[in-house]
């Protein structure tokens, strides 16, 4: 099993020192806005999906049409 040295020991303090400075600057987002980012990629997710399902079916009847 390996020593640990002094300056591994400063390396790993100081890492996580950064860590903790880095945290503090976090702006978390505000209940509204983490609702409406929800709603958007809802809709999104919905339009698109409408949108593939569409193409899917357009397809079919095409590849139906050429395969008879």
């Amino acid at each position: 099993m390996a020593v640990k040295t002094v300056d591994q020991t400063k390396a790993k303090s100081g890492f996580m020192k950064g860590v903790r400075i880095e945290f503090k600057k976090i702006v978390w987002p505000s209940k509204k806005s983490v609702f409406y980012y929800s709603l958007a990629v809802i809709i999104i997710s919905i339009i698109c999906s409408i949108m593939i399902w569409g193409f899917d079916n357009v397809l079919k009847k095409l590849l139906g049409l050429i395969i008879r």
